[in-house]
């Protein structure tokens, strides 16, 4: 790699660390009090608790940089998970002149990127928004996008999850129309080869089809991923109280799903990602390009083991996979 190229990388590492330190720090107003008021479209696609957290610190960050209501106005638009509203959504915040374009999520996000023209892009908990087509590269995202990955390593999840128990079939749950679910279930089978287990898909083409492709999956299966599929993730509850029923653990990168039920989960924290977009729009709307700013990578990154629902399943967790774990559910 050229010396300059290396000297560019580091200058805009430096150059977010400062514009951090000037908003947890107090050390100055990042937007201008002479500055006409700024108007921030973000549209949270599901309403899932995991956008939520991620837009409260967002917002956190804008007001702390100096962002404040009488400066900046932030509209919020929570549309049904489909296609069309997300169109709609991103096509209403174009209309009303938005200075800045804030979304959570891969789905909302690659409408976002059709629609969008001279606006500036900024995202949150997108799998791999490389492989997706979303940026060019994380480093040089190339148009007027950027943002942050919320891509966790699942290599991680399943070799930890080997060390609890052996697995002869694993159950996916996937959606082929979402490009984050596909990537996921891809990297599933690469795993799946590598580890020497089978895998099992059932393919998601509405909500309607998860309560049977579940059924269909229960007795084939001794495992189950859950991706980030829309269709999946607006009955989560359900499906992991009929996993735990039917003493079928679960895994995911799913922030949060530890929480809800689920046995084991890598995930990248929601309210991190907040922060490092808030860092971004601060920077965008004191004048800085989007495509000059890198896609942030998750600092904060937690292998979540949940021994209650071990307990339920049966399952004995060995120190090995327990040291592994950065939070234990008791």
């Amino acid at each position: 790699m050229k010396a300059s190229v290396v000297s560019g990388k580091i200058m805009k590492h430096r150059l977010f660390q400062i514009v951090v330190a000037l908003v947890f720090l107090g050390g100055g107003l990042l937007i201008p009090v002479h500055a006409e008021e700024q108007f921030v479209a973000v549209v949270i696609t599901g309403n899932l608790e995991r956008y939520q957290q991620a837009h409260e610190a967002f917002v956190k960050i804008l007001r702390a940089g100096g962002a404040t209501d009488d400066r900046v106005k932030v509209y919020v638009q929570t549309p049904n998970p489909d296609p069309m509203s997300w169109m709609n959504s991103i096509r209403k915040a174009v209309g009303i002149g938005a200075d800045l374009i804030v979304t959570y999520g891969a789905p909302v996000t690659l409408v976002a990127k059709r629609e969008v023209r001279g606006t500036p892009l900024l995202f949150a908990d997108v799998y791999d928004p490389v492989a997706l087509g979303i940026v060019r590269d994380l480093d040089a995202p190339g148009g007027d996008v950027s943002g942050v990955s919320g891509k966790t390593p699942m290599d991680t999840l399943i070799k930890t999850y080997l060390d609890v128990r052996s697995v002869k079939t694993m159950g996916v749950l996937y959606s082929s129309d979402e490009q984050g679910s596909a990537l996921q279930v891809a990297k599933l089978e690469e795993l799946a080869e590598k580890f020497g287990f089978a895998l099992e898909k059932a393919n998601l083409s509405r909500r309607e089809d998860v309560q049977p492709a579940l059924a269909q999956l229960a007795s084939r299966v001794d495992s189950l991923f859950l991706t980030e599929s829309i269709h999946l993730t607006q009955q989560l509850p359900s499906v992991l109280n009929e996993c735990t029923a039917l003493k079928l653990p679960v895994l995911s990168q799913i922030p949060g799903l530890s929480d809800l039920g689920a046995f084991m989960t890598l995930e990248a924290d929601p309210s991190e990602q907040g922060q490092m977009v808030g860092v971004h729009a601060l920077q965008i709307l004191s004048g800085v390009k989007a495509f000059s700013l890198p896609v942030r990578r998750p600092k904060k990154v937690s292998l979540v083991i949940n021994l209650k629902v071990a307990q339920q399943l049966d399952l004995k967790v060995p120190f090995q996979a327990l040291s592994m774990a950065t939070r234990v559910i008791k």
